[in-house]
């Protein structure tokens, strides 16, 4: 008795499963890790943001030229300082994009990174998302980290200090949970 080709697929099928399943069991592939510590932080950074010259730090991709802002994209790498001067200790970077997707009020969606290069948290980062809106106030969310902020979470609240057409200074205040001590161990 012949058997059909749907059967034999089947069979096929099953036998591919099995040696996939064995071969699985017989070289398991994991990883187990232990976070530490969890440390606690609060601290402030003052965001500098240039709009003209040859210091600007924002650049428009799409100006889509709607009565509104919708559907505009910006790019930006802004500085990171210690305070709200210009002379003030630069700590950083804030490399994001800006995207106006609001159609009823001038709100952005800004997901951004803030990248240490000076001072405790040098070489490290925060990811940080969320929703601003056109008072520059703005209560974000950390999602993410690097360096010394591993397997952050938290909360990034933002205050607009100054506003004029060459550029604006916020201050942005970081409630940061950290695991700075974690260590991978793969299983064998």
């Amino acid at each position: 008795m012949a058997s059909s080709p749907d059967s034999s697929s089947h069979l096929y099928f099953l036998l591919v499963f099995f040696l996939l399943l064995a071969a699985a069991a017989a070289f398991p592939v994991t990883s187990e890790f232990e976070l530490g510590r969890q440390s606690r932080i609060h601290f402030r950074v003052y965001f500098h943001e240039t709009f003209l010259g040859p210091d600007n730090t924002t650049v428009t991709v799409v100006n889509m030229s709607l009565p509104n802002t919708f559907g505009d994209v910006d790019i930006f790498d802004a500085v990171l300082r210690t305070g709200p001067s210009k002379r003030s200790t630069e700590v950083g970077r804030a490399q994001g994009v800006s995207f106006h997707a609001s159609q009823r009020d001038e709100s952005s969606l800004i997901p951004l990174v803030l990248v240490f290069t000076e001072g405790d948290f040098c070489d490290s980062t925060l990811t940080v998302i969320g929703r601003m809106d056109t008072s520059g106030k703005a209560d974000r969310a950390i999602v993410g980290g690097t360096g010394v902020f591993q397997f952050a979470s938290g909360n990034m609240v933002s205050k607009l200090v100054t506003s004029e057409n060459a550029g604006l200074v916020a201050a942005f205040d970081i409630y940061v949970v950290y695991y700075g001590d974690a260590r991978l161990a793969a299983i064998a």
